[in-house]
């Protein structure tokens, strides 16, 4: 039977080479040697650096700091896999020891009952940590130190425990949580490592089942979190890959949805394949798992993708001699996912930005109605706050609420309740607008009906002038007067200066500068940022304030790159009458660059008095968005 590796120990040898993840590997298992804990591995849930000793007996459902996920994690048992390693590492064999010793402690300690069902038997977990078993099962037998026939034997009785377990566990809650694909991944793997081909049958009915469920046709996960997305397309790619390794026949429709999920993983991933902070989500260098599908399907664009993501969590499932198929560059790198209520716009190599409008999904969605982060030059310099936490805590309500988000809110009221750290009730689903990709110009928009009971409707419209600047048009309509609040939300050890509605960001060999136009007030402030679970820190927050009465359009000017730039407002007129449409309702903008020059007029409604063809200085057109590069046509993105 062949699950991952045919020769462990060649794989683990050219791995290595990455100190860094040696270092990583060797450090984890010589601390779980004197019963330390802690988990930092590159796709582990819920990260805590701060390592926990247990002086005496292990408790297997201890809650350090007072947050079950510390539980949660520690009971994946990927210190196991660690100790596995690092035998094949060094060749000592007090790891493999220590793997036995830890491994009969849990088996003989701690039993599967109506308590440890919700801690260190959760079926989350009891799922998840199978691949961690059977990867190292796999690595002592391929370095020549297989575990003991006693060992094996508690293995055995451990994985049915399993097996009876996790065909047990399957509720509606299940069917469409990443819960379900998770640990129905592990009763495949149980049940194919113990030949149970009735379970292994279940499963993958589970699993089909499942993925058709939760991958939305746009192929993103209907949760709304990167971070989850990749965990399930890792748990539906590995029970292909592992199935038909050994022979086994997949569902057709669990291959194509697995193939769709993993095309929105990436062309959702930043330009440097990593994740955005979308919903409770981590920084994430994803393209291993791209490349994996890549391999998967033969899917060339895939490849693209993935290019430069062959690490080590790509070699401890492909051989060293694997090669991806060539690879196809789309013909547009803009995406939208309607259903989802996603957008991508990549301006050029370096410069990208993420929007956000859909349904909030599950419990690890956050409002963001309206959201964007901008990526330029590597990095996210106008970003999502990220997670931190999952307890019932302020910090949990501060990042997953909309003062986390890069949104506008009429008097700082958020988008919907948080009855508690994952329920949201009195949420409005937004209408997403627009999207256009048109050579050098990009527009999306959407509406947030969010204060609709309150009297106030936004759309938000954003539009891309080639890679040199960013318009954001907020069209605020209102029954009363309303003091509507901005916030931007910048990167970490972003520097900051500038004042009178005009902010010049940097960081590293990225910038920025933001102009915000006409009446309010511009603070700054420090928010939290966390772009680990358990790791906080604090970044440059900009407030804007603006009055709105009746109907107002706020509009933001944002210069990419630091090179040297100018703009002047001109009235969008009627060209037959000459008279200029109500500032309300319409902007109209020239920006000089350092090689272009662009028009811009963005008008909120149809304006038919005094004619339908509009001007904006010397750009003419009949439409609400119109904009002109140089001395080129005029060309309309919004008619």
């Amino acid at each position: 039977m062949y699950f991952y590796l045919k020769d462990p120990k060649k794989n683990i040898s050219h791995c290595q080479s990455n100190t860094l993840w040696r270092d990583m590997v060797i450090e984890r298992a010589e601390e779980s040697l004197s019963n330390t804990f802690r988990f930092t591995e590159k796709y582990e849930m819920e990260r805590c650096t701060i390592p926990v000793t247990f002086s005496d007996d292990i408790d297997w459902d201890s809650i350090p700091f007072g947050d079950n996920e510390w539980c949660f994690a520690f009971n994946r048992h990927t210190f196991l896999l660690n100790n596995a390693k690092a035998v094949a590492i060094t060749g000592d064999k007090k790891y493999r020891e220590n793997w036995i010793r830890l491994f009969e402690d849990f088996f003989h300690r701690s039993k599967l009952s109506g308590k440890t069902r919700n801690l260190s038997w959760r079926s989350l977990e009891s799922g998840i940590r199978i691949e961690n078993y059977i990867r190292s099962i796999e690595i002592f037998s391929g370095i020549g130190l297989p575990v003991d026939d006693a060992t094996l034997h508690d293995i055995e009785i451990f994985f049915d425990t399993h097996i009876e377990y996790l065909k047990e566990c399957h509720t509606a809650f299940h069917r469409l949580s990443n819960w379900g694909v998770l640990q129905d991944h592990g009763l495949f793997l149980a049940s194919l490592y113990r030949n149970n081909k009735e379970a292994m049958e279940i499963a993958l009915e589970r699993l089909d089942e499942e993925m058709r469920l939760q991958t939305l046709p746009d192929g993103m996960h209907w949760e709304q979190s990167t971070m989850y997305q990749a965990e399930v397309l890792h748990a539906a790619l590995d029970t292909i890959i592992v199935g038909e390794r050994n022979g086994v026949q997949i569902p057709e429709a669990l291959k194509e949805n697995t193939h769709l999920l993993a095309s929105g993983l990436a062309r959702s991933l930043r330009p440097d394949g990593k994740s955005y902070l979308f919903g409770d989500s981590d920084e994430i260098d994803m393209r291993d798992i791209i490349a994996s599908a890549a391999l998967l399907f033969n899917d060339g664009e895939l490849s693209y993708f993935a290019e430069g993501g062959l690490d080590e969590e790509f070699y401890m499932s492909h051989e060293l001699d694997s090669r991806l198929p060539r690879e196809k560059k789309p013909a547009d790198l803009s995406f939208v996912m309607k259903e989802s209520g996603n957008a991508f716009l990549r301006l050029s190599e370096n410069r990208a930005i993420r929007f956000h409008a859909g349904p909030i999904g599950s419990g690890h969605g956050h409002l963001d109605q309206l959201h964007f982060d901008v990526y330029e030059n590597g990095n996210v310099i106008i970003t999502d706050t990220g997670r931190y936490t999952y307890t019932d805590s302020k910090e949990r309500y501060e990042l997953k609420g909309g003062k986390g988000h890069n949104t506008i809110l009429p008097q700082q009221m958020d988008q919907a309740v948080m009855d508690d750290s994952w329920a949201v009730s009195s949420f409005r689903s937004p209408a997403f607008g627009d999207f256009t990709a048109d050579g050098d110009f990009k527009l999306v928009s959407a509406t947030d009906f969010s204060h609709r009971d309150r009297g106030t409707i936004i759309t938000r419209s954003i539009l891309a002038l080639g890679d040199e600047f960013v318009i954001i048009a907020d069209d605020i309509s209102t029954t009363e007067k309303n003091e509507v609040t901005s916030f931007i939300h910048l990167d970490s050890q972003t520097a900051i200066s500038g004042k009178d509605g005009f902010i010049s960001a940097v960081k590293g060999k990225s910038a920025i500068r933001i102009s915000f136009i006409g009446e309010g007030t511009t603070d700054i402030a420090e928010y939290h940022l966390s772009k680990h679970y358990n790791e906080m820190e604090s970044s440059p927050l900009i407030i804007r304030k603006s009055n709105v009465e009746n109907r107002r359009l706020l509009v933001t000017i944002i210069a990419l790159g630091d090179e040297e730039f100018s703009y002047e407002r001109i009235p969008v007129i009627k060209v037959l009458s000459g008279t200029s449409l109500p500032e309300e309702i319409s902007f109209g903008v020239s920006l000089k660059g350092k090689d272009n020059e662009y028009i811009a007029a963005l008008i909120s409604d149809e304006y038919p008095s005094g004619g339908f063809l509009l001007g904006c200085g010397k750009a003419e057109a009949y439409g609400r968005i119109f904009v002109m590069k140089n001395d080129e046509p005029a060309k309309v993105i919004r008619y």
